[in-house]
């Protein structure tokens, strides 16, 4: 049929428009409602000892959306994403709410914590387009006050002029940076604080993403000049030495970098600065994310001349400086009232004391409310035993937790809404996978000297890695997914939207392949850890890549949350010693003829570096057999467990070789106490650049889900 002879469309575009357009009101007017509730769940817990978080009342929540959710056929991400934005407002609000509780309003403008008249002003570093500007804005934004009030900034040139306007009393409220997580702690606001008058009263996480700007029509060569604050040109020193040969000159503030090149009105001046000061200012983004780190946030310190009172509903925070007598163990003495009082430390940086060589102050953040009797009684001890001691303030944290929906429950979505994709009638029965128990052996095993650190007379408990918030070696299985090789953007896009749908804690993707023939495909190099990370970042998932040369380590351990030594690497002297001398998880593959007890070697070479974040991995060995790739040992979980203290994991898509084997295999891990496996997946595994006859279709992938985690 012709385009002249098609049926018209029964639907206008301006009609859809206009749907689209009433859903959006609608929407805002139940976020309304939402919040309106909200703020009745926190009047409720004012005069209670009830916490202001309740997250396995969260977790339950969007369990039961995820479930109504994929019996619509909505994306998992998607749900958990809006409402993990919804309790992260609901929880600002009712935190806010119990705060103005807490500090009534009085004639003081200092009292109104987080309920911000338009008469208050902040004293802040630069001014309008700087990261101080937008994270004091932030912060005071206030959920309950008139969104048409505003704040007012006093923009100052230094650090000690936002202490000294609020001192003097021309702002009420000072906002200071007082470290990041690229260029850590800012040395010059500790002294700060030391010898100001003014009290911590509140924090704010800002993300920091870094721009070059410059007036319109300019690009990278044309750009000779750049000015920049000097901790945002120590965060991409890296990234524009690579970029341009341009002369990095350093100025007081962001603002101050804007204000150059709008005076200067030449091409050849640019500034390092947000996408939202140079929106503000009306300028080019010649450069977006240029920062070394990807992960980038600096937080900001709320300064006042009074305390506030945090109510007991909130997560709190205090901070303080202490220094010790110079003697053996004080500082482990000061530790350990903390430890006895249960009470968690987030932060401990020293400083040396101005005019007292080799003598140290102690900052530290902990986790607690000043006015809980045993926090007191600690604080009490703690003065006793130090010989300097200052309370900087107690006030609310930024509550950044996500609350983690459980792998069962997304692999159930997952099942449910493919189910209701491809037909409503037809379901995918699963089996319950039977999961054994190692039952403990009371054998006495004898120190193994070959691998003293790994052995499990060196350590009893089992050792844990924390992979952001998923946990290697804990009670929860743990499946690492992907295809062998990243191939293209829309190929691991593709594959990350699966694993995260699909209930998958670790996004695999190779990107440096070692291949047997030098004519089979070799990966992507950087370009595909690139293209792994972004994927892995736009899904919230962290990513495992493996690396092949002891000179690519630490390139690679920047961008990727996990290494991997493959089989024909573990006995890679170099390479193990390489890995175990950076601060990132490692997982080492036993070798295609190798013993067990050689494989406990190759991982003692890590250790003994001082790397402990190491997992072992069983993936088939060389035997006589040739029905599979390679014969699966499932005998080695259980000996490995009473030999090591390492997590134990198998691989079965590079053992059994065979797709239509690995959910059976992957079934008998999990039943033998493996903690976790590996297993490849793809779009189409026939047109696969590597591995294609092991990978898992989509659909094959849901299945193994469902099958190992729904019982």
């Amino acid at each position: 049929m012709s385009k002249l002879d098609s049926p018209k469309n029964p639907f206008e575009l301006s009609d859809i428009r206009k749907n689209i357009s009433q859903l959006d009101s609608d929407l805002l007017g139940l976020l309304f409602k939402r919040r309106k509730l909200s703020q009745q769940v926190a009047e409720n817990k004012k005069n209670t000892d009830k916490r202001l978080r309740d997250q396995t009342r969260e977790k339950q929540l969007l369990e039961s959306l995820l479930t109504k959710a994929s019996e619509k056929g909505l994306d998992s991400h998607y749900i958990t994403s809006i409402y993990n934005l919804i309790i992260e407002d609901s929880v600002k609000l009712q935190k806010d709410f119990l705060q103005v509780i807490n500090n009534p309003s009085s004639n003081e403008s200092t009292n109104k914590i987080n309920n911000i008249e338009s008469s208050s002003t902040v004293a802040i570093l630069g001014g309008i387009g700087s990261y101080s500007y937008v994270a004091a804005k932030r912060f005071f934004s206030n959920s309950l006050a008139d969104p048409k009030l505003n704040f007012s900034t006093i923009d100052c040139d230094s650090f000690e002029a936002i202490i000294e306007n609020v001192e003097q009393e021309n702002a009420s409220f000072g906002v200071i940076p007082i470290e990041n997580t690229t260029s850590g702690g800012i040395t010059a606001v500790y002294d700060l604080l030391l010898s100001s008058k003014l009290s911590i009263i509140g924090e704010q996480k800002q993300p920091i993403k870094h721009c070059l700007v410059s007036i319109d029509g300019s690009d990278i060569e044309s750009i000779t000049q750049i000015s920049a604050h000097p901790e945002a040109a120590l965060q991409c020193s890296n990234t524009l030495r690579k970029k341009t040969v341009a002369e990095i000159n350093q100025v007081e503030s962001t603002t101050h970098a804007i204000q150059k090149v709008l005076s200067s009105q030449t091409k050849k001046m640019g500034a390092i600065a947000s996408e939202e000061a140079a929106q503000t200012f009306g300028l080019n983004i010649v450069l977006k994310d240029i920062a070394d780190q990807s992960e980038n946030t600096t937080r900001f310190l709320v300064l006042s001349k009074k305390m506030v009172e945090v109510s007991h509903a909130v997560k709190s925070k205090v901070s303080i400086v202490l220094s010790t007598n110079q003697q053996p163990g004080a500082l482990a003495d000061i530790l350990t009232l903390f430890k006895n009082a249960d009470i968690p430390l987030t932060k401990l940086e020293s400083r040396p004391i101005p005019n007292k060589p080799w003598q140290q102050l102690f900052y530290v953040d902990f986790e607690a409310n000043i006015a809980d009797k045993h926090v007191l009684q600690c604080v009490e001890s703690l003065s006793k035993n130090c010989v300097f001691y200052r309370l900087l303030g107690c006030y609310p944290a930024q509550d950044t937790d996500i609350t983690q929906v459980s792998t069962k429950s997304l692999a159930k979505a997952k099942l449910t809404r493919l189910a209701k994709t491809v037909n409503d009638n037809s379901e995918i029965k699963t089996q319950p996978a039977k999961q054994s128990k190692l039952k403990e052996n009371n054998k006495d095993n004898k120190t193994q000297s070959n691998y003293h650190l790994a052995s499990r007379s060196y350590k009893k408990e089992n050792t844990q890695i924390v992979v952001n918030n998923h946990i290697i070696g804990g009670d929860q299985f743990t499946t690492i997914a992907g295809p062998c090789a990243v191939e293209s953007v829309e190929q691991i896009e593709s594959c990350a939207k699966h694993a995260h749908e699909s209930g998958v804690s670790i996004l695999r993707g190779g990107c440096f392949k070692p291949r047997t023939s030098p004519y089979s495909f070799q990966g992507l190099g950087y370009e595909g850890l690139e293209l792994l990370v972004q994927a892995g970042e736009r899904h919230k998932i962290p990513v495992i890549t493996e690396v092949l040369n002891p000179l690519d380590v630490k390139r690679i351990a920047k961008h990727a949350d996990i290494l991997q030594i493959g089989t024909r690497n573990m006995q890679n002297f170099a390479l193990l010693t390489a890995v175990g001398q950076i601060n990132c998880p490692v997982m080492l593959k036993r070798g295609l003829m190798s013993t067990l007890e050689e494989l406990l070697q190759a991982a003692e070479y890590i250790l003994k570096q001082g790397n402990q974040q190491v997992f072992l991995c069983e993936r088939g060995i060389r035997t006589f057999e040739n029905a599979t790739r390679n014969t699966l040992d499932l005998s080695a979980i259980p000996v490995l467990k009473e030999m090591t203290h390492l997590p134990i994991f198998v691989d079965p898509s590079h053992a059994v070789g065979r797709r239509e084997l690995v959910l059976p295999m992957a079934k008998a891990a999990k039943a033998a106490g493996a903690d976790g496996i590996m297993v490849e997946f793809h779009p189409d595994p026939k047109t696969a650049l590597s591995d294609g006859r092991q990978s898992l279709d989509f659909d094959g992938m849901t299945k193994l889900m469902s099958e190992l985690y729904l019982n």
